[in-house]
């Protein structure tokens, strides 16, 4: 090798250091966003179905408009982000959190009816929805634009890790903050830590957007759809332990409700730090398929469950499983996604999971309502292996395309 060769693989791998550096900054700030998101989704069933008084039907209605919101609003933020500027997406994620912190508070101290305060809590909702769409639409494309297609598996792997992170931290840290202070405890929360998120952000550069034809969105989803239907046939089993996990155990008169979240989160961090390298050196499609099927394991297990520690097991098992199905497709997706469409293919991708949040927590909450509460963990096992068979299809007309 010449010294010319020499003193260029050098600079490059000096660069490649330099980007890695600037992506940590940037999950950080989303981790302490992605805290907001996460600290009330414990919280929200129990202040719906014990302070409001209001049945499961209702507890899922509150934890699916979120998420609905976010379905909604995923294309847009995507546009934002590929045409504009990615930073100003995200930034305009951690504002909208502000917005949202600050109608729960109102839904808390307004005095008024259980139906106003209610529908005030919709709102606010509502207002999560649009911030976290933002939120990670931006985020992944700011964070390509900084590290390129080749670090697109570490870029998700590292993101992942700071929303279930989040979730880890936030499930329990959510449920403490509402058993001594009260929701309004878990609103201040919300207007709290995006501050801290908008002061780290705000010194990262900024990445220039792709020029190049952006086609009709319609296109956009004819090329995502796939990928998507896996990735919301995954996303069930996280909807249901997210929405019902804390309601099942309370009903089990078991301890540890928060923990459960907590395991889960944690087990899903732990295989993306031991295993995330893999997103970007093995087929996606096949990370996916065995990951579907422990999804599925763990999720019986939280069906059949005698006692908490089974229970708590189960979470593990299906927190493993789930950690490596959105970076394996989401590496699988970009790589037949022109550069100027990323942003807005990943954020359609990503709205599939919602979609499953939005429509599987209330359609399970009645479910639970009718069945009782381990019937929703068989029933979103079996979307999971739905999943494997989507998969192979999927991988089918990959190759063929």
């Amino acid at each position: 090798m010449t010294q010319i060769d020499q003193n260029t693989n050098m600079r490059s791998a000096l660069q490649t250091d330099s980007e890695m550096r600037t992506l940590y900054p940037l999950v950080i700030a989303l981790f302490l966003s992605y805290l907001t998101i996460s600290a009330p989704l414990a919280v929200i069933p129990l202040y719906v179905h014990d302070n409001l008084n209001l049945n499961n039907f209702w507890v899922g209605i509150a934890v699916g408009t979120q998420f609905v919101a976010t379905v909604l609003t995923r294309p847009y933020a995507g546009r934002i982000a590929d045409q504009i500027s990615a930073k100003r997406a995200t930034l305009q994620g951690m504002i909208a959190l502000l917005v949202a912190g600050s109608i729960y508070m109102l839904a808390f101290f307004l005095p008024t009816s259980i139906s106003i305060k209610f529908m005030i809590l919709l709102v606010g909702r509502l207002a999560h929805g649009y911030a976290e769409s933002l939120l990670v639409s931006g985020h992944l494309t700011w964070g390509l634009g900084l590290v390129g297609q080749a670090r697109a598996g570490k870029l998700l792997s590292l993101t992942g890790m700071a929303m279930f992170g989040a979730l880890a931290a936030g499930a329990p840290l959510g449920l403490w903050l509402f058993e001594l202070y009260g929701f309004a405890a878990v609103a201040l929360l919300i207007l709290i830590l995006p501050l801290f998120s908008l002061m780290i952000d705000g010194y990262i550069r900024a990445t220039q957007p792709h020029s190049g034809h952006y086609p009709p969105l319609k296109h956009v989803i004819r090329y995502v759809w796939r990928f998507g239907l896996i990735l919301a046939l995954q996303g069930v089993g996280f909807a249901c332990i997210g929405t019902f996990v804390a309601l099942y155990f309370k009903q089990q008169q078991w301890q540890y409700a928060g923990y459960a979240l907590t395991f889960f989160g944690l087990a899903f961090v732990a295989v993306r730090i031991f295993c995330g390298h893999l997103t970007d050196k093995v087929s996606g499609f096949s990370l996916v398929k065995y990951s579907l099927m422990i999804e599925a394991m763990g999720l019986f297990l939280l069906f059949i469950s005698p006692r908490v520690e089974i229970a708590l097991v189960g979470a593990v098992v299906t927190g493993a499983g789930c950690s490596l199905i959105y970076p394996a497709l989401g590496v699988e997706l970009i790589k037949g996604a022109p550069a100027q469409i990323r942003g807005t293919a990943m954020g359609v991708f990503s709205a599939f999971q919602d979609i499953a949040y939005a429509i599987y927590a209330p359609v399970f909450g009645l479910v639970a309502l009718y069945l009782g509460y381990p019937s929703v963990f068989i029933a979103a096992g079996c979307c999971a292996l739905v999943g494997c068979l989507m998969n192979i299809y999927t991988r089918k007309f990959a190759h063929n395309s």
